[in-house]
């Protein structure tokens, strides 16, 4: 049908492991609440990690959320995060 399918804030809630037997997703959106804390936090980088080598193994497009800053940025680059969002990169304009 040409479309793809995103899972948003992977890692919290609903957006589970579950959800990629569901689905079969193209894209895993990684929730901030992962990813905000990656610099000083080993067991928050360790569930990321495992996130994108999962993604990764399976052909599956990653996206940090809450990138804030370029310490972040590094980190996320350097596991093989395909895509990075947030105030390191801009903030939201208003419409």
């Amino acid at each position: 049908m040409g479309v793809k399918i995103a899972i948003d804030d992977f890692g919290a809630g609903y957006s589970n492991f579950e959800r990629l037997l569901d689905y079969q997703p193209d894209i895993l959106k990684i929730d901030a609440c992962l990813v905000k804390n990656i610099v000083t936090d080993t067991y928050s980088k360790d569930v990321v990690q495992t996130i994108v080598s999962f993604a990764k193994a399976q052909g599956i497009k990653t996206v940090a959320e809450y990138v804030e800053s370029e310490a972040i940025y590094d980190i996320v680059k350097e596991m093989g995060v395909d895509y990075s969002q947030g105030y390191y990169f801009g903030k939201p304009d208003a419409l």
